[in-house]
């Protein structure tokens, strides 16, 4: 299956595409259901090809039929966040297209790896995997790779140094509960908090995880767009290459920290089977209550509105 297949042809999935070709990854399959969208953006992004000299082809598609024997599904369409705008109105908005696709997905093309980039990835990966068959290494969300990869972009920047030293762990929901475990987030082996003093790296922190409202606010669009493109690149790069790199991905939980039927970020083994193992590192108990209360959020507005899509279709 020499393929990967993007649904949805908006900023983040042309960029995914883009971001694929640079790296020299794969064949990427484009899809969207407005039709010309997806094969316009594919044969300008070919026609940069000299020039870029990237030597995959980016084939832009009408028919969803066309994703079939797909190595991976990038879902990449709906509603993007716009600031201020609750999690709980972006599942609203995003579940049922979503829930079409991966109904798709599991026709069509049912080997696929399925990767959720369409917000709120935890609710909608958790959703999936409730509704739909599928293996648990099968199924996963781009979560806190987002956060760990600013939190990478904002220690560099307060070091003065190349991002490429540094490691970060960030796990949990992607969003303002994100948990950023400071004891393994380093610079070439030495611990952040030698480096920065602590009321810098909270100050970092918060810049974190308001970052997706600040490139809003400052770009006047909904959300990020690059930073979660070059994600889903980086995922697609290590299952097609079978890397074995160990990316914070959304994966539903098993039993972790006493946590089930809920999918949030952990560091996981991303290879050509997906979700190849979940990692557990030790976390202090502070730390552990904030995964588990982010947990019960989820559960929570999923019940909710579970509820209320009852209520809509009685009435």
């Amino acid at each position: 299956m020499e393929k990967v297949s993007i649904i949805g042809s908006g900023n983040v999935g042309a960029n995914t595409a883009f971001f694929i070709a640079e790296k020299g990854i794969t064949n990427v399959y484009l899809y969207d259901i407005q039709d010309g969208i997806s094969t316009g953006k594919a044969l300008d992004m070919m026609e940069a090809a000299p020039i870029r000299k990237y030597r995959n082809c980016i084939t832009g598609i009408d028919d969803i039929n066309d994703i079939r024997n797909s190595e991976s599904v990038i879902i990449a369409a709906g509603t993007a966040c716009s600031v201020g705008m609750k999690q709980e109105k972006l599942l609203e908005e995003n579940w049922e297209t979503v829930s079409r696709i991966v109904e798709k997905i599991v026709q069509i093309s049912p080997e696929s790896i399925v990767i959720v980039a369409t917000e709120p990835v935890d609710f909608l990966t958790t959703l999936i995997a409730q509704k739909f068959s599928l293996p648990r290494n099968k199924l996963l969300g781009l979560g806190c790779i987002l956060d760990a990869s600013r939190l990478k972009a904002a220690v560099s920047r307060e070091l003065s140094i190349s991002a490429e030293n540094i490691t970060a762990m960030v796990i949990g929901r992607d969003s303002d509960d994100m948990i950023v475990v400071s004891e393994y987030t380093r610079v070439s082996g030495i611990p952040l908090v030698q480096l920065i003093p602590e009321g810098k790296i909270k100050a970092l922190i918060h810049e974190v995880r308001e970052g997706g409202n600040l490139i809003a606010e400052l770009s006047e669009c909904p959300g990020s767009y690059y930073t979660p493109s070059a994600a889903a690149a980086e995922v697609i790069d290590a299952i097609h290459m079978d890397l074995k790199r160990i990316l914070p991905v959304s994966v539903e939980m098993e039993g972790e920290y006493g946590t089930t039927g809920v999918a949030m970020s952990l560091p996981c083994v991303i290879g050509k089977n997906g979700v190849e193992k979940v990692l557990t590192p030790i976390l202090t108990k502070a730390q552990q209550d904030a995964l588990k209360k982010s947990a019960e959020a989820i559960k929570e507005i999923i019940a909710v509105y579970g509820e209320s899509k009852a209520h809509i279709r009685k009435s």
